[in-house]
C-alpha cells in the first residue's frame, strides 16, 4: 500500500497552493483530482482582479499584470449604455451615461465609501479568523485589532459602517441616486453568486466582502488566471508533489477519530496521517467522512449549511465578431452587465426563491472576438429535477438580440449549478462552496465547530472556498490550511 505524509483531495487552486506550501517543508504530498484538468472552478475565470502580496510572497512567484484598459459597460434597453473606466477603486471615471451630474457625483461618493469600509475589512481578510472564546493571546489580539481598525475609521465613518453593514443595497442606492442603470450596476456586484436580492438584508456586507477580497468593487481584469495556476503547478513539480488526475476519492478512512487512509474509486487505498480537503465542507463531512464519524449536533450544522448555487455559465460562439449596438468597439475588452434596474433584479431573485427559472435573468459577460462567455443569474440549483437548457438559452438570446444584431449563434454550451455539482463534486453547485452571509463568514465559516480550517477529525483539514475568506481565486484558504496543519504537527 502506498503511503504519503499528506494527501490533498481536489486539485483546485487552493489545493495546489496548500500542496506547494507543504512540499516546501519537505513533506511527501499527493494531490488527487477527479477531473483531467487541474484548477477546479478557477478554470471558469480567465483573469483575476487581485492576488494578495502575502500569497505571492509565500509562494515566491511573480505574475505579470494586465496593462490593458479596464471598462465596465452597463447595458440599457434604450441603447443609452453607461460605461465606466476603472483605474483602481479610487480612480473610476464615468465615460458615458444618461445619469445626471448629481447622480454621477453621488455614485462615485458611494463607491469611495464602500472602498473605505472594504479596506478596513481587508486588513484581516487574509488571516486565520480568531476564535472568540479560545482565550489564546493571538486570538484575543486579533479580535482587539479588528475592533481597533473599525474604530480608526473615526466616529462618523464607524457609525456609517455599523449602520449599512446589515442593510440591503437597494435602500442605500435609492437614498443617494435616481438613475436605474447605475443602481442596477452596483446591485449586480452585491448579489451575483449569492442567494440574496437587491432588497435582501446583508447584500451590502456581501458587496464589501467581495470588494475586500478582490480589491475591486467591479472585479476587473488585472492578472491572468492561467499564469497563476501554471506558476503553482511549477512549484508543485519542482517540489516533487505527486499529482494524479481522473481519480476520485470515495471515502476518508478513519480510526479512533484519526484519518489513516483514503479509498479511491479505482479500489486503491492510500495511507496517510494528514488530509486537506479542497472539496466543499458539506460533501467532505457527509460523503467522505460519513455521519457515523460525527456527532448528531455537528451533522445538523453541516446539513443546515446553505450551499444552493444560483449562477449558470454559458459559452456562445457567433458567426461573426461581436459588436454591441451603440457602443464603441474599444470597450469590447471590458465587462458587460445587464441588470437594468433594482426591480428587474428582484423579479429574477423572486423566481429563484421558489426554485423557478426566471424568464428575465441578469447577465454578466465578456467578449473575445466571436465568443461570448456569461454568468447567468438567478438559475437555481434543483433537487430531483433538471433545468430546461433550451429555455435558458432562449431567455439569454432574447436579451442579447437587443444589443447584438445581424450575427447568428453557431453553438452554445450551458453549465447549470447542477452540472457544476456533478463536474466538480461541489454541493449545490455554489461557486463559493456556500452562501457568503453574516452567519457563514469569518470565524463562523463554514460553521461552528469547523472554523480555522480544522475539523473534529484529527489530521483532517479544509481549504476550499467553504473556509475563510470564502470564494474567489485568492489562494489564502490553501495557505492558511497548510499553515494550520504544520502548526498542529509541531505541537504534537
Amino acid at each position: 500500500m502506498r503511503k504519503f505524509d499528506i494527501i490533498i483531495i481536489g486539485g483546485g487552486h487552493n489545493g495546489l497552493v496548500a500542496a506547494s506550501v507543504l512540499s516546501k517543508k519537505g513533506n511527501k504530498v499527493l494531490v488527487i483530482e477527479k477531473n483531467e484538468q487541474l484548477g477546479g472552478l478557477s478554470n471558469y475565470v480567465d483573469s483575476l482582479s487581485y492576488i494578495s502580496e502575502e500569497v505571492l510572497k509565500e509562494l515566491n512567484i511573480k505574475i505579470e499584470k494586465d496593462i490593458n484598459e479596464n471598462y465596465v459597460s452597463a447595458l440599457s434597453d434604450d441603447l443609452n449604455h453607461t460605461v465606466l473606466k476603472i483605474n483602481g477603486n479610487k480612480n473610476i471615471e464615468i465615460l458615458q451615461t444618461n445619469a445626471s451630474e448629481s447622480d454621477q457625483l453621488n455614485f462615485i461618493k458611494l463607491i469611495n465609501k464602500y472602498d473605505l469600509f472594504a479596506r478596513t475589512l481587508r486588513s484581516f481578510m487574509f488571516k486565520k479568523p480568531p476564535r472568540v472564546k479560545s482565550g489564546s493571546r493571538s486570538d484575543i489580539w486579533q479580535l482587539v485589532s479588528m475592533g481597533l481598525k473599525v474604530r480608526l475609521l473615526g466616529k462618523k465613518n464607524m457609525r456609517e459602517l455599523l449602520r449599512v453593514i446589515g442593510l440591503n443595497i437597494a435602500d442605500d442606492l435609492e437614498d443617494n441616486i435616481t438613475d436605474n442603470i447605475l443602481k442596477g450596476l452596483l446591485s449586480n456586484e452585491a448579489v451575483i453568486g449569492t442567494n440574496l436580492g437587491a432588497r435582501s438584508p446583508g447584500s451590502i456586507l456581501n458587496l464589501l466582502y467581495n470588494q475586500a477580497t478582490n480589491n475591486s468593487i467591479f472585479r476587473i481584469n488585472k492578472y491572468n488566471t492561467h499564469s497563476f495556476l501554471n506558476s503553482i503547478r511549477e512549484i508543485c513539480k519542482k517540489n516533487n508533489v505527486e499529482i494524479e488526475t481522473n481519480k476520485k476519492v470515495e471515502k476518508i478512512n478513519i480510526s479512533n477519530q484519526n484519518v489513516n487512509s483514503v479509498l479511491l474509486d479505482t479500489g486503491e487505498e492510500i495511507q496517510t496521517s494528514s488530509i486537506i480537503s479542497n472539496v466543499d465542507p458539506k460533501t467532505t463531512y457527509l460523503k467522505l467522512v460519513g455521519a457515523a464519524n460525527l456527532d448528531t449536533d455537528f451533522i445538523r450544522r453541516t446539513k443546515n449549511y446553505r450551499t444552493k448555487g444560483t449562477v449558470a455559465k454559458i459559452h456562445i460562439d457567433f458567426e461573426n465578431e461581436i459588436k454591441i449596438n451603440n457602443l464603441d468597439t474599444k470597450y469590447l475588452s471590458g465587462k458587460f452587465v445587464y441588470a437594468p434596474d433594482i426591480k428587474y433584479i428582484e423579479h429574477a431573485f423572486n423566481d429563484n426563491k421558489y426554485n423557478k427559472l426566471s424568464s428575465n435573468p441578469c447577465l454578466e459577460f465578456y467578449i473575445n472576438k466571436n465568443k461570448l462567455s456569461a454568468n447567468i443569474y438567478f438559475i437555481p440549483y434543483l433537487i430531483n429535477s433538471a433545468h430546461d437548457k433550451k429555455k435558458i438559452l432562449s431567455n439569454v438570446k432574447l436579451i442579447l438580440e437587443k444589443f447584438v444584431t445581424e450575427n447568428q449563434i453557431l453553438s452554445s454550451t450551458i453549465e447549470t449549478p447542477n452540472d457544476i455539482e456533478d463536474k466538480y463534486n461541489i454541493s449545490g453547485g455554489h461557486w463559493s462552496h456556500g452562501d457568503m452571509e453574516i452567519d457563514q463568514l469569518l470565524m463562523m465559516r463554514p460553521f461552528y465547530g469547523s472554523s480555522q480550517y480544522s475539523t473534529p477529525i484529527n489530521g483532517l483539514y479544509l481549504c476550499s472556498a467553504g473556509t475563510h475568506p470564502g470564494g474567489g481565486v485568492t489562494g489564502i484558504n490553501g495557505i492558511n490550511a497548510a499553515k494550520q496543519l504544520l502548526k498542529d504537527n509541531r505541537n504534537e
